[in-house]
């Protein structure tokens, strides 16, 4: 894992992927970060987990010692100062403030149960906020309910000619009634590393490109698909 790595940021604006994200002051060569999302990786040259963000490539947070690999979190805040720098291969970031995310791996069936999994999701916003390494993604969603169970299935009999996946994600109510923007992350890894060659300024990824549906309403028709299909990316070391 080298500094590489942050060619993965410009690959994902040539795709048309949107990011969010803040710098929220400068102060010499002191600079503040809010709201990015980043998945912890095991390194195994120094034994110490790092933070995987396209944006930065690899961070080292020292003071974080309570991830493991494979964690995914929201980066409230960090700082990183440019003449505290203690490695040639990855940025430091300290003051570094974070919020799990809830994440889990797909299911893949030739069919979609839906169970009790019925409560509609009434919106996808910023349908993928982020791509990350270890094939990771995540998803905004608006429903009703402020802590939802959610599952993402993979429909393997309904791929397109040019090998578009379909994913369904449904949502189970927790009980509670708040209207709420929830973000859920989950693990696409083996198919990824099925999917698709590209390279990008001499670096080896694969992909995938999917469609999401989700259950919108309890009618005759409850799923609605985003209209444009989104893509996957994985940087392989």
């Amino acid at each position: 894992m080298k500094k590489k790595n942050l060619l993965f940021f410009p690959f994902l604006f040539a795709l048309g992927i949107g990011l969010f994200s803040c710098n929220f002051g400068n102060t010499g060569n002191v600079s503040n970060y809010t709201g990015y999302l980043a998945v912890a990786v095991s390194d195994y040259n120094t034994g110490k987990i790092l933070l995987g963000t396209p944006q930065f490539g690899y961070l080292i947070a020292p003071e974080l010692t309570n991830l493991k690999d494979g964690d995914c979190v929201l980066l409230n805040q960090f700082t990183i100062d440019s003449n505290q720098q203690t490695s040639d291969q990855y940025y430091t970031a300290t003051n570094v403030i974070t919020t799990g995310i809830n994440h889990s791996a797909y299911e893949q069936s030739d069919t979609v149960v839906v169970g009790d999994y019925t409560l509609p999701i009434s919106s996808i916003t910023g349908l993928i906020s982020c791509e990350f390494y270890q094939g990771k993604f995540f998803v905004t969603m608006n429903c009703n309910d402020s802590n939802p169970a959610l599952r993402l299935v993979y429909k393997d009999n309904e791929d397109g000619a040019d090998g578009t996946k379909n994913f369904y994600l449904l949502a189970k109510s927790s009980g509670t009634s708040t209207s709420n923007s929830v973000t859920y992350a989950f693990d696409v890894l083996p198919l990824v590393q099925m999917g698709q060659d590209t390279i990008v300024q001499n670096i080896h990824y694969k992909y995938i490109n999917a469609n999401l549906k989700y259950f919108s309403n309890t009618g005759d028709s409850p799923y609605s698909q985003v209209q444009s299909s989104f893509i996957i990316p994985i940087l392989f070391q």
